[in-house]
């Protein structure tokens, strides 16, 4: 069933979102002047930009097939017994949705600009804006542009060779810098699955907690089409954590480092790291990441519920799992209200029950099946 129906859908709603997902290029970037592509960009442009109620019924139904396919994959793999985690489809999948346009994000473009600012104009992107170099032509469709570099200088690190092996050229420099996103969510797959057989979970446990990740719509939508840098730095702690397990502390701490300095908010989930008992690190470690979340509703963006589900997922909880599961839909149509009206709804109470319905029913549900067992 998920070989023959379930991945094949995956594959076609791919290519669907790939294709809409250009109708969402700013007017002031040119990716290709070929006739043909100007053409069927300048429609979908039209469709997203110029008929939104159209447009949000189009992301809504294409997220709600995605979802519909992800519970139906969730539920399929329990009842087939696969041996071994679906790397060639997801890759296929995963490498396909790279070169999807950049839909519902523009930091791609300031992490490809801060690299500019070091390795171009030879200036320290953690110091300058690049509203201070006005007359480069890359700053037409940028947002942000009046502040440093938000991130960490390990993300300066990692994000330079896209930029270095493109030799200058934006086209190449943005699909390099989503490409290197791409790969550390795989690595992180990966990783789920190398920490998953260290907690001594049987197979096909592994194999579903890679799935839960893998091939989630809003992780797919976040963390490989929106290319945000957090899969870098969830990456590298996931590797911190497995060093921790394989007694070399001395490059779990150095790893760990690493996370913080591309993005801070791993160091909050540093304390989890001294307990001795692995899972209660892992319960420990989401709380903590999920604390600034839930402490802080007005300042919620959509990706930042990826920090917590890497680690929650590890724990091995179905009520976690099925957070997880509502929690990604929730994420997803928070995007809903600017994809159909252009604007941002970012009302308390939309915040709240996207945050808290989800986590509500979920504990519910777990207190309801504690009770029954």
């Amino acid at each position: 069933m998920i070989a023959k129906f379930i991945l094949p859908a995956y594959f076609l709603l791919g290519l669907i979102l790939f294709v809409y997902s250009y109708g969402f290029l700013d007017f002031n970037l040119t990716l290709s002047s070929h006739p043909f592509l100007l053409q069927i960009f300048g429609k979908l442009q039209h469709l997203v930009y110029f008929e939104r109620p159209l447009s949000g019924q189009v992301f809504n139904g294409i997220f709600l097939v995605f979802y519909l396919l992800y519970l139906w994959l969730l539920f399929a793999v329990n009842q087939e017994r696969l041996k071994s985690f679906p790397w060639k489809p997801f890759l296929f999948l995963v490498i396909f949705l790279t070169f999807a346009y950049p839909m519902l994000s523009a930091d791609i473009f300031n992490y490809i600009f801060h690299t500019k600012i070091l390795w171009f104009y030879h200036a320290n992107p953690h110091l300058h804006a690049p509203l201070e170099f006005s007359g480069d032509l890359w700053l037409r469709f940028m947002r942000w542009v009046h502040t440093p570099s938000a991130y960490g200088p390990g993300f300066t690190l990692i994000e330079s060779p896209a930029y270095l092996l493109s030799f200058g050229k934006f086209v190449p420099a943005l699909y390099l810098m989503k490409l290197t996103m791409t790969t550390f969510f795989v690595w992180a797959i990966y990783l789920l699955g190398q920490l998953g057989r260290q907690l001594k979970y049987a197979p096909s446990k592994i194999i579903f907690i890679q799935l839960l990740i893998a091939f989630n719509p809003y992780l797919l939508l976040d963390m490989v089409v929106n290319s945000h840098n957090d899969v870098v730095m969830l990456a590298l702690f996931l590797a911190s954590l497995n060093y921790f397990w394989q007694h070399r502390l001395k490059l779990g701490w150095l790893t760990l480092l690493f996370s913080v300095s591309v993005k801070y908010i791993t160091a909050v989930a540093a304390p989890a790291l001294l307990l001795r008992n692995r899972q209660l690190q892992l319960r420990v470690a989401a709380l903590l990441l999920f604390l600034p979340i839930l402490l802080s509703p007005g300042r919620y963006q959509s990706w930042y519920l990826g920090w917590v589900f890497l680690p929650a997922a590890l724990t091995g909880l179905p009520w976690v799992y099925l957070w997880i599961s509502l929690a990604s839909l929730a994420a997803t149509f928070f995007y809903l209200p600017f994809v159909a009206t252009g604007f941002w709804l970012n009302s308390l109470p939309f915040v709240s029950l996207i945050l808290y319905l989800p986590l509500a029913v979920s504990l519910l549900f777990g207190i309801v099946r504690k009770s029954k067992a």
